[in-house]
């Protein structure tokens, strides 16, 4: 109540705008890459790759692009892997038989293979080699050198050979590649783009004989997702490219490039590189937003072993560049994408070449911290003015609304190739949200505490009694037993209350909550709480009650024959008709006095509790007067009770049986009875899933008792009739909805 005329309307306009002002200036800075910001963003990027997927894919290319996959196949069939290079010169020598131009490795071959000659002449003795002809045994030896036959593949076809960069100076192996720019010195000390001194390369003797070479490495943000990727990386004072600007550079007869920079401040950052006619745009540092076709696969794969035995069908790889990389189990190069977390790293080389040559790099636009700045402010004015002027369900509209025109506004900008962040304006509009709706509710909770004091008449006497004549042996600090616990709540009240004025409905109310509250005195139960319509009730505290789940059980009977009785007075004063349902389960839950120095209520709480609820709510699905779970039907005796339905409430994931008490033993006509073992039957079929027999039983149920939970049953057949169910499926229900 303080709290709620502290924040006037006034004030709460003040508090959002100061949290506009914080989330502005967060957005527009975001120092960490680690940042909240920044982890949003990174989210909101991957769902909008996807989500707007169709629009930016490319229908088709003009450029043919393959890869050619080390997979489990391959494995099983030419041996494990590394292969032995004899047997990689044989693959390079079929991909060009098969028309390829372009045979790209994502693999790097930085140690020399042992030639097994040279190996025999340093283990075995030498007067073992004395007979062997030296000219013919040197032959053989040139014969088995596998990186020389490799090397002479190469040289008869056009490869491009894979390398790393490293972060420390002391790893400089193999020979690196011909450079593809040579940085001028007076742009020596200011160029920004990213450099590494170090490196991983092939060895000489096969990159001499290859016709270009490209860094494979990868650059993931620090969730480990690969969104974008750099296409030249700085060695001294040349620059390298990657393995896919390497392969267009091949592909497109071009030997060096001039990557475009600007001048800023003191520095100059890169912005395109150029290899075909849709440069690509590129950060400060070199990089490009990779831009996916699709989920991993979306390019051509062959099996390497295919090549090699020439399975593959002719002219599948005439004119393409084609990619070799590894998938098999071990080997696979498999990298976290918005695409998933299972994507190959060789499709990543895939997806950027093609890129290179047909365009289609999406771009952050030079005005895009003004663009972003004017968003995140006329979103904040826009929602400071309108939404403390609607109620909560409005406010929750407004804005889902306006998060949903953000992403649909950045979804067209994305489909333009332009990348705009996003998560600034959905933060935004969550605070401002939440900070107005929970305003809202803090001034209608206040309200409700003070109507609730009306209630205090309501406390059961023996729960006082009990206080006042032990107060040393009564636990404010609560216990957890088991318990009944009841919820009761009218039928259509908002319709009712629609009808009637302030003081008819108070005494319609009145009118109902008196019996209802003597009849669960009566049976030893404790009302915990009124809230609107609703009664929530339970047994077994503060007093011990052996038989409380059927002193909750027939409670709820008789609260429904107190209902009908009520009808008939209602309607003689011209008040509406009256339907309850009534919610009972048993289980473990923490009851006692909880609350504050000033106000005290004496509750239940825990999951037993939640389920009676929703077991109440779910009446109206089944047209059932009374739902109880089945711990409390499996430990009561002298009711007659209907199974219902296996469920799983929402929230919840284990299945509980739910049973609608009809009567007590002896009363109930055996008409019913007999109605009951025919639903007992039909519900058999259900279960044996022979749904035309199912369906005809609660079909003739219907006809002779038109109750809902026969058509609920009747409809749900028709459902799963045209499904394919586990095989473990036991009839279970999930409700989706509390």
């Amino acid at each position: 109540m303080v709290i709620s005329k502290a924040i006037s309307s006034y004030g709460t306009r003040f508090l959002a705008a100061v949290i506009s002002a914080v989330i502005i200036w967060a957005a527009l800075s975001q120092g960490s890459s680690a940042s909240v910001f920044t982890r949003i963003e990174y989210l909101l990027y991957d769902i909008r790759f996807n989500l707007f997927l169709p629009i930016t894919k490319r229908e088709s290319s003009d450029h043919k692009i393959a890869i050619i996959d080390i997979d489990e196949q391959s494995i099983v069939n030419e041996g494990r892997f590394p292969w032995s290079r004899q047997k990689v010169a044989h693959l390079i020598e079929r991909l060009g038989e098969a028309g390829a131009i372009i045979i790209a490795f994502d693999v790097v071959f930085s140690e020399k293979e042992t030639n097994p000659v040279e190996r025999i002449n340093q283990t075995v003795p030498a007067d073992w080699l004395q007979s062997i002809d030296t000219a013919k045994w040197q032959e053989i030896s040139q014969l088995a050198d596998a990186d020389a036959v490799m090397a002479k593949a190469m040289g008869q076809n056009d490869v491009v050979l894979g390398f790393f960069f490293q972060d420390e100076e002391a790893y400089q192996n193999g020979q690196l590649p011909p450079s593809v720019f040579s940085v001028p010195q007076e742009w020596q000390n200011k160029l920004v783009v990213t450099q590494r001194p170090g490196y991983t390369a092939n060895i000489p003797s096969l990159q001499s004989h290859a016709g270009g070479g490209g860094f494979v490495t990868m650059f993931p943000d620090f969730d480990g997702t690969v969104r974008r990727a750099p296409l030249l990386i700085r060695h001294g004072d040349q620059l390298y490219p990657s393995l896919a600007l390497s392969a267009a550079m091949r592909y497109l007869f071009i030997d060096s490039i001039e990557p475009s920079v600007v001048e800023v401040g003191d520095v100059l950052a890169l912005t395109h590189v150029a290899v075909s006619e849709k440069p690509a745009p590129t950060s400060p540092a070199g990089f490009v937003s990779v831009p996916y076709q699709g989920p991993a696969f979306s390019y051509p794969y062959y099996s390497a072993t295919d090549v090699l035995r020439g399975n593959l069908e002719p002219g599948v790889l005439d004119g393409a560049v084609v990619f070799v990389g590894a998938s098999a189990i071990g080997l696979a190069d498999l990298r976290s994408t918005p695409m998933g977390p299972q994507y190959p790293g060789v499709e990543v080389h895939a997806n950027i070449l093609d890129a290179l040559l047909s365009g289609g790099f999406p771009q952050k636009p030079e005005w895009q911290a003004g663009a972003v700045f004017l968003q995140l402010i006329l979103i904040a004015v826009l929602m400071i003015v309108l939404l403390p002027k609607l109620g909560p369900t409005f406010m929750l509209v407004g804005g889902s609304t306006i998060i949903v025109c953000v992403i649909l506004f950045n979804g067209y900008l994305w489909s333009l190739g332009l990348d705009l962040p996003m998560a600034g304006a959905v933060m935004l509009t969550l605070f401002l949200t939440a900070t107005f709706i929970t305003d809202g509710f803090l001034k209608e909770s206040a309200s409700k505490r003070m109507l609730k004091g009306m209630f205090d008449q309501y406390v059961p006497p023996a729960h006082i009694d009990k206080m006042l004549s032990d107060p040393d042996s009564y636990s404010f600090s609560g216990e957890s037993k088991e318990l009944t616990v009841l919820f009761s709540d009218i039928r259509s009240f908002t319709n009712i209350s629609e009808t009637l004025n302030a003081q008819e409905l108070k005494h319609m109310l009145n009118s109902y909550f008196t019996p209802i509250t003597k009849e669960i005195f009566d049976r030893n139960g404790t009302i915990d709480k009124y809230v609107g319509d609703m009664v929530m009730a339970f047994w077994g505290a503060p007093i011990d009650d052996d038989k409380h789940r059927e002193n909750a059980v027939l409670a709820a009977l008789n609260m429904q024959r107190i209902t009908e009785d009520l009808k008939a007075e209602f309607k003689e004063q011209g008040l509406p008709e009256v339907n309850i349902g009534v919610g009972v389960n048993t289980g473990l839950m923490n009851v006692g006095d909880m609350g504050s120095n000033y106000r005290r209520s004496y509750t239940v709480l825990g999951d037993a509790v939640n389920l009676g609820s929703r077991l109440e709510s779910i009446t109206k699905f089944y047209g059932a007067k009374i739902l109880i779970g089945e711990d409390t039907y499996d430990n009561i005796t002298g009711f007659v009770c209907r199974f219902v339905d296996r469920i799983q409430v929402k929230g919840k994931e284990e299945a509980i049986r739910v049973y609608e008490p009809l009567g007590v033993e002896g009363e109930v006509e055996q008409s019913t009875l007999d109605e009951i073992q025919q639903y007992d039957q039909a519900y058999s079929l259900y279960l044996k899933q022979d749904w035309v027999k199912a369906s005809a039983a609660f079909s003739h149920l219907y006809e002779q008792n038109p109750l809902k939970l026969y058509q609920v049953y009747i409809e749900r057949i028709a459902d799963l009739t045209e499904q394919t169910l586990a095989d473990d499926w036991d009839g279970t229900f999930r409700h989706t909805s509390k």
